[in-house]
């Protein structure tokens, strides 16, 4: 298909500006070629563009999956199987798990096919193709259209693509945006639902040190998790069932066991989120220091009450795994970007560039019409969004945090009192799964923490009609509040809940907590999503043309597309660095320092004694470093990665499997926003590691035989 004319240009001008490229970056694999190629050969690939990716012949990107939506896998074996981080895997591992069979805490390795654990709700997808529509999408956009008149013409051309591309069978057909809506791509995905889990470290190996390592370095984690792909006979997607047989893929990933020295390249593959690297100093300063700070606040309070109960009872701990993992794991980072962007004056590194760039539109009198007041207008539309984002924010992560109240949200999207039939059917399902992972006693205690913080700390001109009303009866109390609309709602227990679904629906319609929810959505609606849309809507108009006119007046320079779940390809290399004056951090840490911060009383640093007994006994095998004397755990190297890269394969120069992605250090979260070489690491396991876990450690040596393991370094013992 035709591209957009400015990038016709806009490509011709990168090819000849390869010596400026830097080596941050989440590139599109079907332009490597046109864009970044050149330096990663420079760097020691030794790949062709075409190897990596391609839509004629079987190439790596083949091999890469993107898993349940957020995450990345990689498949390593002809046979289904593939690895992703045991943190992505979490959920998954929580539903199998019970108290008298505790796999999130004891691990899991089937010891044949049969044995392997289905996994419902759970799917991956295979890129098939990737194609730019650009011309399609924007053809009717005309520069006399209003925003809400272009995004109505995108959006009917975005469907038209769709249809129009849509294969028969399990596929799901993408188009995105690029470079903030001036591009546009198309994914085509066949899905796979029929996934089952293989195996799986104790969670103190799978998530070693917990909350309080992540976004750390040095690390010690062995975050992975083998699951495997199941097809029907043909080898097409299709529902769980016994006849299932294992996927064969176009591609897998073949492993090394050499490993990687210092300076090496590195190329992580995967599905990064979001980044945003092109965004003015005004919305940097009024996301990281007015909108993080105020989730993180927030978040802390929930993060207490969890623990309270988490440390306390194992049944709730099983059941609120993968919740406290989503609510700490954006804390955490939050707080880590902050910091990244303080210790970088990033705010003020924008601020400079804004500079230079109204510098070069002095240069050019077509350039100053066009975007003379491009930066005061973005500058006024944060400071008016800013008042109105707070209250947002801080209803979602308060209010609508509350269990009850986001089970009550669900009732009413599901249809509420009007449901029946299949409607009705489907929500008996939702409400299964929602009682199975729920505590009444956490959730009263977050009701009473996140209405009194609300209340507290939002102006009463936002305060919603149930939040008086509740309080007014109950003296200002908000405990007691808590006791009347948890002692009689039908949504306490799902036992009550079922049975007024069953025989007399329609009295819900007086139920506290659909009060609560309906009360607080009318006052959004009314006050703040109308302004809010309008203000984003402006924001995103404005980012549109910020992000055409640094293309246009800085010809000479690659810009890569911010992350927006597509794959993306990054490259670096395996590199220490330094986080403050006098420190330095090596690249790798080793079986030794899980050993030194092994601690049998904190649950995320007791370490299974087969792995204590496997280090006294030195028995290393073909995993070893240093004449045998120790195993490589996790190294760090300066790929730039996002959310969503979690699972993403590391592949060395040869396009073999290194490593598996899981985690940024301290600082690297920043680069959503700035990438900074010098202090961005992305920290992934070694893949000797996971072999030497799975195979000499608990012993699921078949596993590791299904693998393809490449020993090109020298003596290996196989």
């Amino acid at each position: 298909m035709k591209k957009n004319k400015i990038f016709i240009v806009f490509l011709a001008a990168l090819v000849l500006s390869q010596a400026q490229a830097q080596e941050g970056g989440v590139w599109v694999p079907s332009t490597l070629e046109q864009t970044i190629f050149s330096r990663m050969q420079e760097m020691g690939l030794s790949l062709t563009a075409e190897e990596i990716y391609s839509v004629h012949r079987p190439s790596l990107t083949d091999a890469v999956v993107q898993f349940s939506g957020g995450c990345t896998g990689v498949l390593v074996s002809e046979t289904g199987l593939f690895l992703t981080n045991h943190h992505c895997a979490l959920r998954q591992i929580q539903r199998l798990s019970t108290p008298d069979r505790d796999i999130l805490a004891d691990g899991f390795w089937a010891d044949s096919k049969e044995e392997e654990l289905y996994n419902a709700e759970t799917n991956v997808i295979f890129l098939q193709r990737m194609e730019d529509v650009t011309d399609e999408i924007l053809r009717n956009v005309t520069p006399q259209m209003s925003e809400r008149e272009r995004a109505d013409s995108i959006s009917a051309a975005i469907a038209r693509v769709r249809a129009a591309n849509l294969p028969e069978g399990s596929y799901r057909v993408d188009i995105r945006p690029l470079f903030n809506g001036n591009q546009y791509f198309m994914y085509v995905y066949e899905v796979f639902t029929d996934i089952r889990l293989v195996g799986a470290p104790p969670s103190s190996i799978g998530r070693f040190g917990g909350i309080v390592e992540n976004w750390t370095w040095p690390r010690h984690g062995g975050d992975f998790t083998f699951l495997r792909i199941y097809a029907d006979s043909n080898n097409r997607p299709a529902d769980f069932s016994p006849d299932n047989v294992p996927f064969r893929p176009k591609r897998h990933a073949l492993t090394t066991i050499c490993g990687i020295n210092e300076g090496d390249f590195t190329m992580v593959i995967g599905y990064p989120g979001s980044t945003q690297q092109y965004i003015s100093s005004y919305e940097l300063n009024q996301i990281v220091f007015d909108d993080f700070p105020l989730r993180v606040n927030l978040r802390t309070k929930r993060l207490a009450i969890f623990d309270y109960h988490m440390n306390n009872d194992r049944e709730i701990a099983i059941q609120y795994a993968a919740k406290h993992a989503g609510v700490s794991n954006p804390w955490k980072r939050w707080q880590a970007i902050t910091r990244g962007i303080q210790r970088i004056n990033g705010v003020a590194q924008k601020q400079e560039f804004e500079n230079k760039f109204n510098q070069r539109l002095q240069t050019n009198p077509q350039w100053l019409r066009d975007y003379g007041q491009l930066l005061s207008q973005i500058r006024q539309n944060t400071e008016e969004f800013a008042p109105i984002n707070r209250v947002f924010r801080y209803y979602n992560e308060s209010v609508a945090s509350i269990e009850l109240v986001d089970l009550a949200r669900q009732f009413d999207a599901a249809g509420g009192t009007t449901m029946s039939g299949d409607r009705l059917e489907s929500f008996f399902n939702t409400m299964e799964r929602f009682y199975r992972d729920y505590s009444p006693l956490i959730d009263r205690e977050m009701f009473v923490a996140m209405m009194r913080a609300y209340y507290e700390n939002i102006p009463s001109s936002y305060h919603f009609d149930e939040l008086i009303a509740g309080l007014s009866r109950n003296g200002g109390c908000f405990e007691r509040w808590a006791d009347e609309v948890y002692s009689w709602s039908a949504f306490r227990s799902e036992e009550t809940l079922r049975e007024v679904l069953k025989n007399r629906i329609h009295t819900l319609e007086n139920d506290p907590f659909l009060a609560i929810h309906r009360s607080g959505q009318r006052m959004l609606n009314e006050r703040i999503n109308p302004i809010r849309r309008q203000l984003m809507q402006q924001a995103d108009s404005l980012g549109r043309i910020y992000m055409a006119a640094q293309m246009k007046t800085e010809p000479d320079r690659i810009f890569f597309p911010d992350a927006n779940g597509t794959m993306r390809v990054s490259f670096g290399r395996k590199a220490g660095y330094s986080p403050a004056d006098g420190i330095w951090y090596g690249a790798y840490t080793t079986l030794t320092g899980v050993m030194e911060k092994d601690n049998p009383e904190i649950f995320s640093f007791n370490i299974p004694e087969v792995l204590r007994e496997a280090y006294r006994n030195r028995n290393f095998g073909r995993y070893a470093i240093r004449n045998g004397t120790n195993v490589p755990v996790n190294f760090i190297a300066s790929n730039h990665t996002a959310g969503g890269n979690s699972g993403s394969p590391v592949f060395n120069h040869k396009g073999k499997l290194v490593g598996l992605n899981y985690s940024r250090t301290g600082e690297t979260p920043m680069s959503d926003f700035i990438f900074d070489e010098d202090l961005c690491r992305n920290i992934s396991v070694d893949i000797r590691y996971v072999l030497f876990i799975t195979g000499k450690v608990f012993g699921a040596r078949w596993i590791v035989d299904e693998m393809d393991l490449y020993c090109d370094c020298g003596e290996c013992e196989m």
